[in-house]
């Protein structure tokens, strides 16, 4: 990473303070600051942030050469599912491929067209362990909340994920509403709070947790306990069950100490919290 122009230049000033033939002839002592003895404005100074600037650029310049060159590597190994992640996440709706690349042409748009026209806001891929099997998971965004993409939207995706993956890649597209989550369990307060006080807290720990996992993260009952306890009053947090709701699915699923949801992202279903006096 390159230095910067003070950095080099006090690099450069150091070592010339240090040259006891330079120290000789200037008449100070070896080892001494630069700034005690050489004005700001001195020949000197302004000698030594002449270089220093030249060096400056000359160490960007390396930086940019070393980024080109692993972008360029990365580009060219065997694809792994975080490039496709990658891609999905860069897919354009309504823009053509530049023919024979993976990549769009943006000449013309700015930021905001480009962010805009980027509907995938959030993706994970993983290969199934047990089957040559990719599965990219994607969701956008509605009020500021994820959504499955629309029908038209994920017919596109599906376009241009064909024309960019690799040849006998077998893909499963996730697009799914969100997973539903239900718990109940049992929270001793402390008797001298309101038990609707303590309650509401704790319904908005719940859903903030859920909601708020990384896309494609793991919920743990262990964690959503944790969270509980950090609310005031909450002395004891009987945890009793869980379960995961899977769109398109009629009966729910028990969650076991873990879940990582289908669709990518939760949202929270029916919440039974039962209030008991800690006394």
């Amino acid at each position: 990473m390159a230095r910067t122009i003070a950095e080099i230049k006090d690099n450069l000033t150091a070592d010339f303070m240090r040259n006891a033939d330079v120290a000789r002839i200037y008449g100070f002592e070896v080892g001494a600051t630069f700034s005690a003895h050489f004005s700001r404005v001195s020949v000197e100074s302004l000698l030594f942030y002449i270089v220093a600037c030249a060096t400056w650029v000359l160490e960007n310049l390396f930086d940019k050469h070393r980024e080109d060159v692993e972008n360029r590597i990365e580009a060219i190994l065997p694809h792994r599912p975080k490039w496709y992640r990658d891609k999905v996440l860069a897919f354009m709706k309504n823009k053509t491929l530049v023919p024979d690349t993976d990549y769009y042409n943006t000449d013309g748009m700015n930021d905001s067209d480009i962010e805009a026209a980027r509907v995938v806001k959030y993706a994970a891929a993983a290969e199934a362990v047990d089957a040559s099997l990719l599965t990219i998971k994607v969701a956008g965004e509605s009020g500021g909340h994820r959504a499955p993409l629309d029908t038209e939207t994920e017919k596109q995706l599906l376009a241009y994920i064909g024309e960019i993956k690799d040849a006998g890649v077998r893909i499963n597209l996730v697009n799914k509403s969100a997973d539903i989550f239900q718990c109940e369990l049992d929270i001793y307060y402390d008797a001298v709070l309101l038990p609707e006080v303590v309650e509401t807290a704790c319904r908005e720990a719940i859903k903030n947790y859920i909601e708020n996992l990384p896309f494609n993260g793991e919920y743990t009952n262990m964690a959503l306990v944790d969270e509980l306890q950090k609310i005031e009053g909450v002395r004891i947090v009987e945890f009793g069950s869980a379960k995961n709701e899977v769109s398109g699915e009629s009966t729910p699923t028990v969650i076991n100490a873990r879940c990582t949801p289908t669709a990518g992202y939760f949202s929270a279903g029916n919440i039974i919290i039962n209030m008991k006096s800690y006394q």
